[in-house]
């Protein structure tokens, strides 16, 4: 009960914050999916996974932050230098991979669809550029496709060349 008062309030301060709904839509998104996966496997019983989750996802906001404090990227709508990469789908794909990881495409199907949104959303509301979403994107599934065990055996992954992007879905043969 404690966890969804806290949820509660913190998607209720972050509403305060965006000027339109695709910046809510995203705030609330980039707190929900990581909220879901987290609780999923609480609630599984899965502690093993949840420390991995919470690692997963220190570590793509660790590696989100070292690029924003190194690039000064300037946003879109001019607010800060702090654009690229986009944190909030960063956090919103470490936690699509996770719940795709642990739970099959039953659950990264939509948790991938959900955080595709939230890179829409960020640039439709004029807080990044697409190179900062996909950027985002990519780091937060690999963080977590690198410390996350999965139960599949199915992959996703994400690499990013210059001036272009791969992505590889990698079936078990068992």
């Amino acid at each position: 009960m404690k966890f969804f008062l806290i949820l509660c309030m913190t998607l209720a301060s972050l509403q305060s914050f965006a000027q339109n709904a695709s910046g809510r839509n995203s705030n609330i998104l980039a707190v929900g999916l990581p909220a879901y996966a987290a609780s999923i496997s609480y609630l599984k019983g899965d502690e093993q996974g949840l420390i991995q989750f919470i690692e997963s996802e220190a570590a793509t906001w660790v590696a989100v932050e070292a690029l924003k404090a190194s690039t000064h990227r300037t946003r879109p709508d001019g607010s800060d230098n702090k654009s690229f990469p986009s944190g909030h789908t960063a956090v919103s794909f470490s936690a699509a991979q996770y719940l795709y990881m642990k739970g099959g495409w039953e659950y990264g199907l939509p948790a991938y669809a959900l955080a595709g949104y939230v890179g829409y959303a960020r640039v439709n509301a004029d807080k990044h550029h697409w190179s900062d979403v996909i950027a985002g994107g990519a780091i937060g599934a690999l963080t977590t496709y690198s410390l996350t065990d999965s139960v599949t055996g199915d992959r996703l992954s994400m690499t990013l060349f210059p001036g272009a992007a791969s992505v590889v879905w990698q079936k078990s043969l068992k």
